[in-house]
This record gives structure tokens, C-alpha cells and sequence, in this order.
């Protein structure tokens, strides 16, 4: 089977390419998804709102109907019951905007997270090209919309039709029924028929929810060239790598030739891990890590220790417990103050009896 070729977008977006994206204002957008978000807020808060709307408006025209003449002749008068019934129409349906304002905000923030980009709302003379805009018409996106507006229409279309010729019989009972019981009623039937709209549309806003996060993941997919680049920021090239740690080696080698030599004793562990230890009982309070290293560098401080005559010691378990807590320069541990005083005195000790 023949490789598939390079420039072909086959591997998945990084982080840093997400991250990237949503800077410039990309973040998958399921407009459906939002839409019936907030006809369902809407629906639900004019049924659990609507009976309170409907009874302060009845209670408002009643109340204008009885208003003495004086309220709609002097504009004094009527300028105060106007405001006192607007500041009473905004509290009763605070309740009701504040919903559909809040689940508006949550939809967007539910599809693409919180986002705010100044790149998004730029414009850009290429965004308003006729050409591009003219493409944009015959893609797979618009394809998909226009699919999913057929298939929106067709289910309300079918099920309002259902639905109504269901309920049209229930009607011929009202006919000598009191007109209260009659709006009632029609209610009830609107509100039913917009249940089962809402919960079709939101099988639909569902599935336009996961088409958009996957659109959005393969419009940002990369090569794996593209993949190896960002590596190589990220990481830096295996040759500034390569320097890097050499740099470092020489670093680590330097300061063994200058700190091994002044060291009293070397702990190893025994072939991989070496640590050099000095300790001056009139000027320092606990003893010092002078230098450390491991395999190579390990090596290298056993080989300097020889030459200068550092008496050298295998004590595996405390050797990888300071190489592996203690940084070079650093004091030891006040937990390790007994293991490094034993072979310190050991160390006294054999230097005596030469």
C-alpha cells in the first residue's frame, strides 16, 4: 500500500495549535444548538412566567378602564401611572429576559468555552472578498446547513400536522364553552405542540453540536511535517539539544575538577552514582554536596578523587538518597545528618591512625 503523502492534514491538532485557534476567535459554534437552548429557555419560562405575565396585564388594563379621566388628561398624572406601570411590567418579566439573556451566554460558553478575541472581530479585507464569499456557498459547511434547515422544517412541518389534526376534534366540544376556558385550552395545545418541538430541534442541535466539534478538529488537523516543526519550537532541534546538554557536561566537569579535590570523602553507589561530600566543622554548620554525578560524570569524580587522594567509599542507599534530594551546592537533609556523621568519623578515623 503506497504511503499516504506528506502534506496530506492527518495527524490531530496539538494543544498549542487549539490553543492558537481560539486566540484568533476559532472555537467550533453550533448555531442550532444554541437556537434550541433558548427557544426550550423561552418555552419553559413562558409556562412557568406566562400565567404571571398574563394575569398583571389583565390587572394593568383593568386598572388603566377604571383610572379616573384626570390620568389621561393631565400629563403630570399620566406620566407618573405610566412609569409606575412600566417600572411593575419590568419586574415581573425581569425574571423571564434574564433567562433567555443568561442561557444565550451559556450555550456559547457550553459548545466553544468562554472566548474573547479582538483578532475574531477584526476585519480583514480578504474576509469581504466576492470570490471567497461565492465559494463559501458550495462547500461542505453550507451543504451541511442547508441539510440540516430541510430537516428542521420537515419535522415541524410533520409534526404540527400531526399534532393538530390530532387535537382539531377537541375544539367541536368547546364551541358553547366560556371564552376563558376556550384561550385556555388553545394554550394548552400550544404549549404541548412546542414541547415536542423542542425536543425534536434538540435531537437536531445535538447532532449539529458534535458535527461541529469534529468539523472544527479537521479543519485544524496538521501534517505530520507541520507536527515535527512545532516539535522542533517546542523542544528545540536535536542538535541545540545535543549542545545543550554538552554545555551542561562541561559545566558539571568543571565543577568536579574544582570542588572534587576539597572534598572529604566520595559516596558511591558503586559504579553509577557518586557524591562528593565536604565538611569543615569551624565554619560550616552541616556538611556540603560539593559535586555529584551519574554513569559519566559519576567516572569523572571518582577519577579526580583518586588523583587528589579523596578517600572513596561504597555506601549504595545513602548515595542515590542524596544524588537524588540534594542539589550540588546544597546542604544534606537534617534526616541524613546521622548516615553522613557515621562515615565522616570514619573517615576522621582512618586519617588518625596515619
Amino acid at each position: 500500500m503506497a504511503d499516504k503523502p506528506a502534506a496530506e492534514k492527518t495527524e490531530q491538532p496539538t494543544p498549542k495549535k487549539l490553543s492558537k485557534a481560539k486566540e484568533k476567535g476559532q472555537v467550533p459554534q453550533s448555531q442550532e444548538f444554541a437556537s434550541v437552548a433558548t427557544l426550550i429557555v423561552l418555552v419553559a419560562a413562558s409556562a412557568l412566567l406566562g400565567p404571571q405575565i398574563l394575569d398583571w396585564l389583565t390587572e394593568a388594563m383593568r386598572e388603566g378602564i377604571s383610572a379616573p379621566n384626570t390620568v389621561f388628561t393631565d400629563s403630570k398624572a399620566f406620566m407618573i401611572f405610566a412609569k409606575a406601570k412600566i417600572v411593575d411590567f419590568t419586574v415581573v418579566t425581569s425574571p423571564f429576559f434574564a433567562a433567555l439573556f443568561a442561557v444565550s451566554i451559556l450555550a456559547g460558553v457550553a459548545v466553544g468555552g468562554l472566548n474573547f478575541s479582538t483578532e475574531a472581530v477584526s476585519l480583514k479585507l480578504s474576509s469581504i472578498n466576492p470570490m471567497k464569499g461565492f465559494g463559501k456557498l458550495f462547500n461542505l459547511s453550507s451543504f451541511v446547513r442547508l441539510c440540516m434547515s430541510i430537516a428542521k422544517l420537515a419535522f415541524i412541518s410533520v409534526l404540527v400536522w400531526f399534532y393538530l389534526h390530532d387535537k382539531i376534534n377537541t375544539f367541536a366540544t368547546l364551541q358553547w364553552a366560556p371564552a376563558g376556558r376556550i384561550l385556555a385550552h388553545i394554550a394548552q395545545i400550544i404549549l404541548g405542540l412546542m414541547i415536542r418541538v423542542c425536543i425534536g430541534l434538540l435531537v437536531i442541535g445535538v447532532i449539529d453540536l458534535f458535527y461541529q466539534k469534529w468539523k472544527h478538529i479537521d479543519e485544524l488537523k496538521m501534517t505530520r511535517q507541520e507536527v515535527k516543526e512545532e516539535r522542533k519550537q517546542t523542544e528545540g532541534s536535536p542538535e541545540i539539544k545535543s549542545r545543550i546538554r554538552r554545555i551542561q557536561f562541561q559545566m558539571a566537569t568543571k565543577r568536579i575538577l574544582e570542588e572534587v579535590p576539597k572534598a572529604n570523602v566520595v559516596l558511591v553507589n558503586p559504579t553509577h552514582v557518586a557524591v562528593a561530600l565536604r565538611y569543615e566543622a569551624k565554619t560550616m554548620d552541616s556538611p556540603v554536596v560539593v559535586a555529584k554525578g551519574a554513569d559519566h560524570l559519576s567516572e569523572k569524580i571518582r577519577e579526580v578523587a583518586r588523583a587528589y587522594g579523596v578517600p572513596i567509599m561504597r555506601r549504595p542507599e545513602l548515595a542515590r538518597t542524596i544524588y537524588s534530594t540534594v542539589e550540588a551546592g546544597s546542604p544534606i537533609p537534617q534526616v541524613l545528618y546521622v548516615a553522613v556523621a557515621e562515615v565522616l568519623a570514619a573517615i576522621y578515623r582512618m586519617r588518625h591512625r596515619r
